[in-house]
């Protein structure tokens, strides 16, 4: 008796880019997925929404966020209206600023089971990525292994089985950055599931479409998720002061260098901003509410 498949959905998220997030639909339902979930984080009363819905069929579901909650509580909360609608589909997680390339889902699919997660090599703007290397003391990323360094899978496209296909996968903690790294070190210590990359590249991803590079939300946001990783990564007290003290010296040489470069004090009030919103999350004064958006009718 031969097995049935499970659905591959599409997961995305979409702040004020209609016309990234609808090219991005557009690939997935021509590479053959049986369906999308489409979450709009971009608390712009409904004008993004309203050209996305304009171009979408019954295969799309649509859901309209009233705040921004960031990356990680979005994915969280369009999975969990994925489980709602298609319970026990596997997702494929993608940027909206990301589009497969022709016969990407068929060479996922055949890697899939139901202990693998897929990685997609990804074309980032040229920079062609497998996987990458965090160093857990200085978060350092690099294209190859080294000491003191574990590898984890680009959140720019995933491709998840069922087991892992929930809410919630990420840690809402993070805004944005950090929550892919911090996703690759629990699978790293859990060796719950294995990584299977595509042999070759599948998927072209813009960088920094969403963030802007070199602005101040981009700075904050890199610092904040530093700081936040030096707490998840850490396997002690001890171990958790010295990850602070190594991070912020690393923080504050990337201050020194980014802002000599730019001519500019951007880095620097960045770095103050993401450590203050580090803190707050850590003492738990800032939420995402994501669920209680959810049940709402």
């Amino acid at each position: 008796m031969k097995v049935s498949k499970p659905q591959i959905i599409g997961i995305l998220l979409n702040y004020r880019d209609a016309t990234r997030s609808l090219r991005c639909v557009r690939s997935l339902l021509d590479e053959g997925v049986d369906g999308v979930v489409l979450w709009d984080n971009s608390a712009d009363h409904g004008a993004s929404a309203s050209s996305i819905s304009a171009s979408i069929d019954d295969r799309v579901e649509l859901f309209v966020s009233e705040q921004n909650l960031g990356f990680a509580a979005g994915m969280n909360a369009a999975l969990s209206i994925m489980q709602n609608r298609w319970a026990g589909a596997s997702a494929l997680l993608i940027n909206n600023d990301a589009t497969l390339r022709k016969g990407a889902l068929a060479a996922m699919s055949a890697l899939a089971d139901a202990g693998t997660i897929v990685a997609p090599v990804i074309d980032h703007s040229g920079d062609v990525v497998e996987f990458r290397y965090s160093h857990r003391w200085l978060g350092i990323q690099t294209k190859r292994p080294f000491p003191g360094a574990f590898p984890f899978a680009s959140g720019a496209c995933l491709l998840l089985p069922p087991s892992i296909s929930h809410a919630p996968l990420f840690d809402e903690a993070f805004f944005m950055y950090g929550e892919d790294v911090d996703l690759g070190w629990r699978l790293c210590v859990t060796k719950r599931w294995s990584i299977k990359l595509t042999e070759k590249p599948q998927v072209d991803h813009e960088v920094g479409a969403s963030s802007g590079k070199g602005s101040m939300f981009y700075e904050t946001q890199m610092a904040a998720a530093h700081w936040l990783l030096a707490d998840r990564l850490a396997k002690g007290s001890i171990d958790r002061c010295l990850l602070h003290a190594s991070r912020g010296a690393y923080l504050v040489v990337r201050a020194v260098i980014r802002s000599v470069r730019s001519k500019s004090l951007v880095p620097w009030r960045g770095l103050a901003s993401g450590i203050r919103q580090a803190r707050a999350i850590s003492r738990g004064e800032v939420g995402t509410g994501w669920q209680a958006i959810l049940r709402q009718p």
